[in-house]
C-alpha cells in the first residue's frame, strides 16, 4: 500500500477520532477511567490499524489489520450508542458521530474488498 496519511479512509477515521475526544471531553469526571477511556480507546485503534496494514507488505497482514480496524469501528458504535442511552450525548452529537462511523466502516469494507480481488 502507501503512505497511511494519503488513504481517504485514514483521513477519515483520524477526523472521527479527533471528533470523539472532543465530545468525550464533555463526559462526566466519573467515567474517564472507564467508558471515555474505552470509547477513546476503540476509535483511535481505528486509523491506528490502518496505518499499520500501510506499512506491511503481505496482502493478507494488510486485509487482517484493515479488518480489525473495522471491528473496532464495531466497537465504537457500540459505545456511542451506551454513552447517547447514558445521556452523555445528545443526539445530535450521536448523529454526528454514528454518521462518522458509518462512513468509516464503509470505507474501511470497500477497501478490504478491492485488496481481497486484486491478491
Amino acid at each position: 500500500m502507501r503512505d497511511f496519511r494519503e488513504l481517504p479512509e485514514w483521513e477519515k477515521a483520524h477526523e472521527l477520532t479527533v471528533a470523539v475526544y472532543e465530545t468525550t471531553s464533555e463526559f462526566p469526571e466519573k467515567e474517564i477511567l472507564g467508558l471515555t477511556q474505552q470509547i477513546r480507546l476503540a476509535s483511535s485503534a481505528v486509523p491506528i490499524k490502518i496505518a499499520q496494514g500501510c506499512a506491511r507488505d503481505d496482502r493478507g497482514e494488510q486485509v487482517n489489520l484493515l479488518e480489525v480496524a473495522a471491528d473496532s469501528a464495531i466497537e465504537l458504535e457500540y459505545y456511542l450508542l451506551f454513552s447517547y442511552e447514558l445521556d452523555y450525548l445528545n443526539i445530535a452529537e450521536y448523529d454526528r458521530l454514528i454518521s462518522g462511523v458509518v462512513e468509516v466502516k464503509e470505507k474501511l469494507e470497500s477497501l478490504i474488498e478491492r485488496l481481497k480481488t486484486n491478491s
